[in-house]
């Protein structure tokens, strides 16, 4: 975090001659403008929404557990609930898994 210090000095003397505040309450006001434009600069957002998404990545990812199914795998379902009695040619059996 670099300022340019000669355009804050700059813009500070110019509201003291504009008048209505004395020359450190324009600095103040000056530097604290400063600071603000620092915090939107490119980088700045950018390392704010990198952590933010990265952040927000990780909440997802542990609430998106995978839960297994119970029936999924049941294996009390008959096999007359798959395959009929006529099923005998190629790709009969075929259960769409």
């Amino acid at each position: 975090m670099s300022y340019n210090l000669s355009q804050i000095m700059k813009s500070a003397h110019r509201n003291y001659k504009k008048g209505g505040k004395t020359f450190s309450e324009c600095l103040k006001s000056v530097w604290s403008f400063a600071k603000l434009q620092e915090s939107f600069s490119p980088e700045a957002v950018k390392s704010r929404t990198d952590k933010f998404l990265a952040e927000r990545h990780e909440a997802m990812s542990k609430t998106a557990k995978a839960t297994p199914s119970k029936e999924y795998n049941n294996l009390n379902i008959p096999a007359s609930a798959y395959y009929n009695p006529n099923s005998t040619h190629y790709g009969a059996h075929y259960v769409g898994d």
